[in-house]
């Protein structure tokens, strides 16, 4: 496998999980009705992204991504739960995350959060949409992702990856991640 076709290889390989996580996920989004209703939906994502982002930063540091400092999304999740006025600290916390063993599979993790800015752009449009939304519309941080600069950061983020070496490594962190956040979310959705 050419080093070029990794991000290619693991959209590909990851295709079903991700569907499945967005199938998971669209039905809570389309029936919120109030600040409460989302903010359950931000501390899903936050129990996820808060120990996930831990563990890859254990294994990514600036020489291997200069900006990875800024690429964390449980910052936002929290700023977003501040501005719809939930500050309560006792979020629950996913335990069962992938086995991160290595950089490149650290790098297959951070695909599935970095690709989430991509389509966090799409859903904070869908929710400005929903009327029962209006009162937490300062509150799309996370969903925003980088703003303007979403698609430079994706393809920077591309170009390091593409560069990887175990690229076995690197799509097997990205499928144990999908396959972790739905195993989470359903874990989430069913106890609401």
């Amino acid at each position: 496998m050419s080093l070029p076709q990794i991000a290619a290889v693991i959209k590909e390989t990851t295709r079903t999980l991700h569907e499945e996580v967005e199938q998971l996920l669209l039905p809570q989004l389309t029936t919120i009705k109030n600040p409460g209703d989302y903010g359950s939906i931000l501390k899903m994502f936050y129990g996820y992204f808060q120990p996930l982002e831990n563990l890859i930063h254990q294994y990514i540091t600036k020489e291997e991504l200069p900006d990875i400092a800024d690429r964390r999304k449980a910052a936002a999740i929290r700023n977003d739960l501040n501005a719809i006025g939930d500050s309560e600290i006792a979020w629950q916390s996913c335990t069962h995350l992938p086995r991160l063993q290595n950089t490149a599979q650290a790098f297959g993790a951070l695909y599935v959060l970095e690709g989430s800015t991509l389509g966090g752009k799409m859903i904070a449009k869908m929710l400005l949409k929903n009327a029962a939304f209006s009162t937490c519309e300062n509150a799309l941080t996370f969903f925003s992702g980088y703003g303007e600069d979403t698609g430079n950061k994706w393809k920077t983020f591309l170009d390091v990856l593409n560069r990887q070496e175990n690229a076995g490594d690197v799509v097997h962190g990205a499928n144990e991640t999908f396959l972790y956040l739905k195993r989470w979310m359903q874990h989430c959705f069913s106890h609401e």
